[in-house]
């Protein structure tokens, strides 16, 4: 994960972007997956895939020499899609083509703004508070060499593991945001690392997809371009962001709040994850669940990611920032997610009454664990032969983990049968 990130994130990844195709190839190679590619200017839903924007130079300096930004220096330094322009400029006209930020004087800031405006024809420049304040003279010479046409395409990693049911659980980040290494990138790199686990299972229940791309417009771009059929089959998702920047975890609810993929993270994260934080749809990532779980689509669309760090969107949002430690754990949790999803099952029990415990070895002390004790009385009366694990677990507020591991145990001396179906239909 961390040599992804350390490779690719000073690169200029913006929507259709040299830098941003080496990334999608790179990953296409690691998982042996196709990319979709949808041509500058197409229409996709009500979206416009942006232009093709290679950048060759990228300089502001003074009429004696002095290098005062560099695009080379750091892919910041420049307004997205930023248009060529050549020549002297006053100080007061200058201004209208900077970007800084007063409360972060130390950092460059991100203008990404037009790289969501198909048409505008705008350039400028991004740099610190601190060195805009140094700005006295009264002419600077403005030197920027791009182009912006429709002559590239916007990549998407499409990387699809069938499993015994064609039901699937798709898993999105994205892979744009030039010059930062945990906006994106560190959430994509965790991604890529869980598709290769997947890989490595001997058998799959259900069917994953891993759908990568620049923000908004892989999501716009997947969903026009995709045939129904497979959409429909898409029963969850889960998008991906700020994973591994030193702050809390936490997720976000999908749209309806009730799915299948909401009550397994909820219950993960409750028990799992004690110090994480749940916020509403949108309200922590706010990214492509709004295309997954939006309209015409709605398909339930949870998040996961830590807070916004300071960083972001700064050029401060560099390698050092990014904690090894919680890219690992993140992988675990997004696993464990898994774990559940293919381990669920009916327990469909062949005793009547409450069990012998002690007879057979399930017994919980009550003076020891009380909560235990009382679980594992509910759990009898909930296992019914129509619950499911998760059932169980969801009515009761207890581990998923807790009921399934007694449940099995039951199921080993004998006294229930296990009941797969595929509860993603």
């Amino acid at each position: 994960m961390l040599s992804i990130i350390r490779k690719y994130y000073l690169s200029n990844r913006t929507a259709v972007n040299d830098d941003t195709d080496k990334l999608a190839e790179d990953i296409r190679r690691i998982l042996d997956c196709r990319i979709l590619e949808i041509t500058s200017g197409s229409e996709c839903l009500t979206w416009k895939i942006p232009k093709h924007w290679r950048v060759r130079e990228g300089l502001l300096e003074s009429l004696d020499g002095k290098r005062i930004v560099d695009f080379h220096s750091h892919p910041l330094h420049l307004w997205t899609h930023s248009v060529s322009y050549k020549g002297v400029i006053s100080r007061e006209e200058l201004e209208k083509h900077l970007f800084y930020d007063k409360n972060s004087p130390d950092w460059v800031p991100y203008h990404h703004r037009n790289g969501y405006r198909y048409d505008v024809q705008e350039w400028g420049f991004c740099l610190s508070y601190k060195v805009f304040k140094q700005l006295k003279d009264k002419e600077y010479r403005v030197y920027i060499d791009t182009d912006l046409d429709n002559n590239g395409t916007l990549k998407i990693v499409d990387c699809y593991l069938k499993g015994e049911y064609p039901e699937t659980i798709f898993f999105s980040s994205h892979i744009c945001h030039p010059g930062s290494a945990v906006n994106g990138l560190a959430g994509a790199a965790v991604a890529i690392e869980l598709f290769k686990k997947l890989q490595a299972m001997k058998k799959r229940r259900y069917s994953y997809r891993l759908i990568l791309g620049p923000q908004y417009f892989a999501a716009a771009g997947f969903l026009a371009n995709t045939p129904l059929s497979e959409i429909e089959l898409l029963k969850g998702g889960i998008t991906l962001n700020f994973l591994g920047n030193n702050q809390p975890l936490g997720y976000q609810s999908s749209f309806q709040g009730n799915s299948r993929i909401d009550k397994i993270c909820k219950n993960l994260f409750d028990n799992h994850v004690p110090e994480a934080f749940r916020r509403a749809y949108r309200k922590l990532i706010g990214n492509d669940e709004m295309f997954y779980n939006g309209p015409g689509f709605l398909i339930p669309t949870i998040g996961i990611g830590g807070l916004h760090h300071p960083e972001c969107n700064f050029d401060a949002d560099n390698f050092d920032v990014v904690n090894p430690d919680q890219l690992v754990k993140s992988t675990e949790l997004l696993l464990k997610i898994i774990e559940a999803l293919e381990s669920d099952f009916i327990p469909v029990p062949k005793f009547r009454g409450p069990l012998y415990l002690s007879r057979y070895g399930l017994y919980v002390d009550r003076t020891l664990n009380q909560k235990g004790y009382d679980n594992i009385e509910a759990i009898q009366i909930l296992m019914d032969g129509e619950n499911s694990c998760l059932d169980i677990s969801h009515e009761l507020g207890i581990d998923f983990c807790f009921v399934r591991d007694f449940c099995e145990q039951v199921c080993e001396k004998g006294l229930l049968e296990k009941e797969y179906k595929n509860f993603l239909n």
